[in-house]
Order: structure tokens, then C-alpha cells, then sequence
């Protein structure tokens, strides 16, 4: 089994750190160059009490690789930011770009979760653009 996590924040990290602390190998995806290095050097860019170590055993393992692009998998995890506008409404942007992101990898029985903070409604969204896209997925 292989997870990708988008989003190695911290909602994202721990999550991988946990499931590859599992012995399941996850494949991180952060946009950020810089956190992607540190992670893939067994380090953390956030102060997370006894986080660092559940990293680095990961990564000297070969159990969590942190990329700035996913690939294919078993289950995807997106928890990226939902930031609120100056409009009080949520920028579903990031999740929308995560979504897009993953739809070339994606197979029949994938489990797709979205962790970020979501209005009602944002499952569907982003299911319509996956089978719009993936039309061979709907169904499966």
C-alpha cells in the first residue's frame, strides 16, 4: 500500500509520519522546495514535539520521500489551507489544485480524503471535476 499525503503542514505531517510509522510507504507533496528538502534530510520546518524523530526514522527507512509532485498511490490525502477570504468565504483554490493535481494518477478503488476544512458541498465539487476529467472512474 501507498499513501500520498498533498500538503506536509501541520495537518499533513504528522499524518504521514503516523501512517509510515505503520511500516506504509507514503510519498509527501508540499509545493515548497525548501520544506520538501527538509523533510527528505529527516528534519521538520515546525516545532512538533517528538515529530522530528518520527520523520527521521521514516525517512532513513525509505518509508515517507517528500516531492513536489505526486504520484501514484493507494489512498491520497489532501490537507491543505482553506484560507478565508475578505469576503468571509473559504479559497477552496488549493484544494482544487491538489485535487487536479492527482486526477493523471488516480485509479479504479483509489480512496481519495480531503482533510482540509471545507464547506458543505466541496465533495461534490470535487467529484464532478474528477469525472469530468476521469470519466472512466465514475462508478469505480
Amino acid at each position: 500500500m501507498k499513501v500520498i499525503v498533498i500538503g506536509l503542514g501541520y495537518i499533513g505531517l504528522p499524518a504521514a509520519a503516523l501512517i509510515s510509522g505503520k511500516g506504509i510507504s507514503v510519498h509527501g507533496v508540499d509545493i515548497n522546495e525548501k520544506i520538501v528538502s527538509t523533510i527528505n534530510s529527516g528534519k521538520i520546518h515546525f516545532i512538533e514535539p517528538d515529530l522530528e524523530g518520527l520523520i527521521y526514522n521514516a525517512v532513513r527507512k525509505g518509508l515517507l520521500v517528500a516531492d513536489t509532485k505526486p504520484a501514484e498511490g493507494d489512498v491520497f490525502i489532501i490537507s491543505v489551507p482553506t484560507p478565508i477570504l475578505s469576503d468571509f468565504s473559504p479559497d477552496l483554490s488549493y484544494v482544487e489544485e491538489s485535487v487536479k493535481s492527482i486526477i493523471p494518477f488516480l485509479r479504479k478503488g483509489n480512496l481519495l480524503i480531503i482533510e482540509s476544512t471545507c464547506p458543505v458541498g466541496t465533495t461534490e465539487q470535487m467529484t464532478k471535476m474528477i469525472f469530468n476529467q476521469r470519466p472512466d472512474l465514475k462508478n469505480n
